[in-house]
């Protein structure tokens, strides 16, 4: 689907291609989502560009994300995805400013885009050229991981209550803890590789632009820097404190067992003379004098008895229990 974003007596109008048969004189942005190959063929012939492939957005390396083609500057970044659904994933957008105007390459719907389609109709005026769409763009991108990491630290707050309870009967599962905190690992880790992409992504659009466009951006990409190095910290931050909690659970955990194997310990030390004495009592000699004594019986069961008091008296006094 191809998605144009025009400039109509001073305002970003938004409308979808009905057919494939010419570029609007006044587009600022053309938006490419999950574009099948007639629709790639049409903007190539008509901007003169060479659009990425869905396999070469994957691709990694610097060269092959980051470079400048007749004038075009091609810029591919990676956007966290399907976060509502708590399933996080990837996804890849590239962003090509030509001197005509901005086009963008994706092949998932993202959070990011409909927040900058939102604020785009409530300011139409307010986006005039394509870089400041581009710029807004990423803004939208970081403002996204920025409500997801702050979404995550009262998760982590709530769970760290939950882990420190006094409260027993409070105190949630600690198996499910350990699940949510993977799960919010992983979110983080995610974010920070996003993070760390659209870190790139500004200086090299910084390197690139030239001077009059720099000049007229220049605040919102101090901005932009600022905001993604905070968020790197802030990122990095509660990866600490996720691995302190981890720790914490798996320490309450340990305690929870040895406590358990405490009782069954101190269970089978106190079990172990009565055992003994019983055992003795039960064979089956022919010569035993007790088997013939009237009291023999409650002699038994009185050496049992105070042979089990003993141990837990002193476990008592050592202050073991």
């Amino acid at each position: 689907m191809i998605i144009f974003h025009c400039l109509e007596n001073g305002t970003l109008m938004r409308r979808v291609a009905e057919n494939l048969q010419t570029l609007p004189d006044n587009v600022l942005w053309v938006d490419l989502l999950s574009p099948d190959l007639q629709e790639e063929r049409f903007i190539e012939s008509s901007l003169g560009l060479d659009i990425p492939t869905r396999e070469e957005l994957a691709e990694i390396e610097d060269s092959s994300r980051f470079y400048d083609e007749d004038g075009a500057i091609f810029m591919t970044t990676t956007v966290v995805m399907g976060i509502a659904d708590r399933r996080p994933e990837n996804a890849e957008v590239t962003f090509v400013l030509t001197k005509r105007c901005l086009v963008t390459v994706r092949y998932s719907e993202l959070s990011a885009f409909r927040q900058f389609e939102g604020k785009s109709s409530r300011q139409p005026s307010t986006f005039s050229s394509s870089d400041q769409i581009f710029l807004a763009l990423a803004d939208a991108v970081v403002d996204r991981i920025a409500d997801v990491l702050e979404s995550v630290q009262v998760q982590l707050q709530t769970l760290s209550r939950c882990i420190f309870d006094e409260r027993k009967e409070q105190r949630t599962d600690l198996q499910q803890i350990i699940q949510q905190l993977g799960q919010h690992r992983s979110l983080l880790s995610q974010l920070g590789e996003s993070l760390f992409s659209s870190s790139r992504l500004i200086a090299f659009y910084r390197l690139h632009a030239n001077e009059p466009k720099l000049g007229v951006a220049k605040g919102l990409l101090k901005a932009l820097e600022r905001d993604v190095r905070s968020l790197g910290e802030h990122q990095a931050r509660l990866l600490g404190d996720i691995a302190f909690l981890l720790d914490a659970t798996l320490g309450l955990i340990n305690i929870e067992q040895n406590a358990i194997i405490k009782v069954f310990s101190i269970a089978a030390v106190l079990f172990l003379p009565p055992t003994l004495v019983g055992t003795v009592y039960g064979m089956n000699f022919e010569r035993m004098p007790e088997l013939n004594w009237s009291f023999g019986y409650p002699m038994a069961l009185g050496m049992m008895i105070v042979s089990a008091i003993i141990p837990y008296a002193w476990f008592k006094f050592r202050d073991w229990l």
